[in-house]
């Protein structure tokens, strides 16, 4: 069994090889069957402890910044395994962050080329790198990305990744579950408000995908936290939604209150009955004075539902939630209940 300096020299002698063509176009199983990387994944057996593996994933992610861009990609892919083991993905994500632009430039200017692979690895070696690998890096992007909304605001915080993020989609299925996972709303503030209780709650928003998951986890929050009444929300239902459990069969949910934008009426629900539609995002909900507001009232004509194909999550570390983090006074919800009729008026 190889030591932790022999299989680290292993790696930095690979990220310092340039890739060649048969490199580039060979298949996972020939790129990862072999040493350095079998060699990695053998030596990460014989470690002891979470410590001892975050040391070696530290000294062992800055080698994703490798000047051959395939060569990063295929580093980061194993970055990505030792984070799916229970590596810190704060480890990992600085570098796949500073990386992503260049990849990301490189692939598109790859694929304007319209080149076979043999001539635009001669026309453009970077370009043909890039292309080849960044399916192993954007997989590693996955995998730090789903693990926290700090590391998905910071992506979105970029126009250019996103931009290049969303046109590779077609080309690449990677792309298209990070743009999944990058469309999702994090670090929403959300005021939800019962006139008929005299009740309000302020709730935060992480990894919500579409509005019939954002119903699904605030009739959970609400009802389930005893703080509106209304019948349970299966508890399987739930566990999917909040990403605590895997998606292993079709379930339904439906509507326990009639959910409205503050602009809508409760009183006449019959002309705002899709003032939120299911499949559109929580963050399309209109602000009143600078605040997200949703109005909750009794269910109309039978209520609504939803299959979980609109609230599963699309990888196993993603974790959702619509959390009540504070209980508004009755006072405020008077006030803000006061503040929705002169808007409207």
């Amino acid at each position: 069994m190889p030591d932790r300096a022999a299989v680290l020299n292993a790696l930095t002698e690979y990220a310092q090889k340039p890739a060649t063509t048969h490199d580039v176009r060979a298949e996972p199983a020939e790129t990862f069957g072999g040493p350095p990387f079998s060699t990695l994944m053998q030596f990460t057996q014989t470690l002891g402890s979470r410590t001892e593996l975050n040391a070696l994933l530290a000294a062992i992610a800055p080698l994703v910044r490798a000047a051959d861009p395939f060569r990063g990609s295929t580093i980061a892919l194993n970055c990505g395994t030792l984070v799916e083991i229970g590596g810190d993905p704060g480890l990992v994500f600085p570098h796949v962050l500073a990386e992503l632009p260049r990849h990301l430039a490189l692939t598109r200017r790859a694929h304007e080329k319209e080149a076979a692979p043999s001539a635009l690895f001669d026309a453009d070696a970077d370009a043909a790198k890039s292309a080849g690998g960044l399916r192993y890096l954007l997989l590693a992007t996955m995998t730090v990305i789903c693990r926290s909304a700090e590391y998905r605001q910071a992506l979105r915080a970029d126009p250019e990744i996103v931009e290049n993020i969303f046109a590779l989609q077609e080309q690449y299925s990677e792309a298209n579950f990070v743009a999944q996972v990058l469309s999702l709303t994090d670090g929403l503030d959300l005021f939800v408000l019962a006139p008929k209780e005299r009740k309000g709650f302020r709730l935060a928003l992480d990894a919500v995908s579409t509005n019939a998951h954002l119903f699904t986890l605030l009739q959970g929050a609400l009802i389930g936290g005893g703080h509106l009444a209304g019948e349970p929300v299966d508890p399987e239902v739930i566990a999917i939604a909040t990403g605590e459990s895997a998606h292993p069969r079709l379930l339904t949910d439906h509507a326990r209150f009639h959910f409205d934008i503050w602009s809508g009426s409760l009183e006449d629900p019959m002309g705002t009955l899709i003032s939120l539609p299911v499949e559109e995002t929580p963050a399309a909900i209109p602000r009143l004075d600078g605040q997200r507001i949703v109005i909750v009232g009794p269910p109309v004509l039978g209520g609504r539902g939803w299959d979980s194909n609109f609230f599963a999550n699309i990888h196993d570390a993603l974790k959702s939630r619509a959390e009540v983090v504070e209980v508004l006074p009755e006072a405020e919800v008077t006030r803000w209940l006061e503040r929705i009729a002169s808007a409207k008026a």
